[in-house]
Parts: C-alpha cells; sequence; structure tokens
C-alpha cells in the first residue's frame, strides 16, 4: 500500500539507463544518480536530496552534468526555477561548471502521440471504481492489504493504511455528523432563504447553505 510515486521514478531511471548504456563496453557507460527536488520548508520529502547529491557530487571532483527531470512533463516553476536558476548556483558553488539541463517533453509529437494512445487504450476499457484503481497500483485489494495487518489491532498504530483511513474518514463523517444534530436540538434551526422547504424539517434547515453557515459560525465560536 502506499504511494507509488517513488517505486514509479526508481524503475523509470533505470529503464532509460539501460536504454543509454545499451551495447557500451564496461568503463563507458554513462554514471547517473536519481535526487528528488520539490521539498518545501523543513518538511521532510523524498531522498536523496537534489542539492545535497549536487554538493557531494561536487566534493567528488565532478564537473560536468546533465539533469534530466524525468517526471515533469513540461516546463514550469521547478524546472525554469528551481533547475534552471537556483540549482544551477548549487552546483556552480559545487564546483560543477558544466551544468545542462534536458528540455521538458512539452509537445513534442511522439510524446502527445503516446497520451493519445494511452487515452483511447483507457477509453475502451471497462471504467474501475477507486478500489479496483488501487488494487492496480498496489497489486493487492483494499481487503487483502487490510488482512496483512499484524494484527487486529494493527489500526491503533501510527501511520497510514486502508483500514485506518477508512476508520477517520467514518470518525470524522459520525463527528460531523453528531454535532450538527445536537446543534439542532439543542438551539433550533436557522432561518432558511430561498424558496421555502416543505414542513422546514430539522435536517432539511441544517443541510442548507443557511444550515451549515450556522453551524460554521458554532464551530468557531466554541470555546475549548
Amino acid at each position: 500500500a502506499g504511494d507509488p510515486y517513488k517505486g514509479n521514478i526508481e524503475e523509470c531511471a533505470k529503464l532509460i539507463m539501460a536504454k543509454v548504456n545499451e551495447g557500451k563496453p564496461e568503463g563507458q557507460t554513462t554514471d547517473w544518480t536519481l535526487a528528488f527536488q520539490s521539498r518545501v520548508g523543513p518538511v521532510k520529502w523524498l531522498e536523496p536530496y537534489t542539492d545535497d547529491v549536487l554538493k557531494n557530487l561536487g566534493e567528488e571532483g565532478l564537473e560536468n552534468l546533465v539533469v534530466v527531470p524525468l517526471s515533469f512533463v513540461s516546463e514550469h516553476v521547478e524546472t525554469l526555477e528551481e533547475i534552471d536558476i537556483e540549482y544551477r548556483e548549487v552546483a556552480e558553488e559545487a564546483g560543477i561548471h558544466n551544468f545542462k539541463r534536458v528540455p521538458a517533453l512539452n509537445s513534442d509529437p511522439d510524446f502527445i502521440s503516446c497520451l493519445a494512445d494511452l487515452t483511447q487504450d483507457a477509453l475502451s476499457k471497462p471504467s474501475l471504481r477507486v478500489s479496483e484503481a488501487l488494487e492496480l497500483y498496489q497489486g493487492k485489494s483494499m481487503r487483502e492489504a487490510a488482512a496483512e495487518e499484524k494484527n487486529r489491532l494493527g489500526w491503533l498504530r501510527p501511520g497510514v493504511t486502508p483500514s485506518t483511513e477508512a476508520i477517520n474518514g467514518r470518525v470524522a463523517m459520525m463527528a460531523c455528523a453528531s454535532l450538527a444534530i445536537s446543534q439542532v436540538i439543542s438551539s433550533g434551526c436557522p432561518a432558511i432563504s430561498g424558496p421555502s422547504i416543505a414542513g422546514k424539517e430539522p435536517f432539511c434547515a441544517a443541510l442548507s447553505y443557511d444550515g451549515w453557515a450556522w453551524l460554521l459560525d458554532v464551530l468557531l465560536n466554541i470555546h475549548m
């Protein structure tokens, strides 16, 4: 279970470099390394971080570097600003003087043709439920993933698992519903603007725009 992004990127990099080095004699292959960018602030992100890798490569005496933003399909702030300007400065300070970047795919005809083929292929297949789409990525159903948890109390452990996500969602919905019902019972319903609702039942009022605005005001003014 979990986000397949990191594994997909690692596999993609291996396949690309295997093709680049195909047929080259030993000792003449192109060296490569994989790093991750897009870290914001002190929050931990996928490692190794690009700025750390650049510094390490400079310390090892590397002077020529080609950066391939393989997870980006178009130019944007992370290629034009972060790579071309910020990481270039880090590289030059580390001693890497010949810093180049491969352009993103953008509107390359082969890339657009590939997207069209993938889209047509997807449209020709039956639609999938969310759980079925997750199973394609994870290689197992949500029930199977939950069954692999170490014990019946596995949902109490910190972390993201199918069972904890399901429980968190249900608890949140029950809490919101309970709070809405208790406020309606104790304080009554707010006035409903616009077309009248037959009988103006409490739940109709609570679920109207005015009802939710009223409930939000109650929540914001609760003193813990």
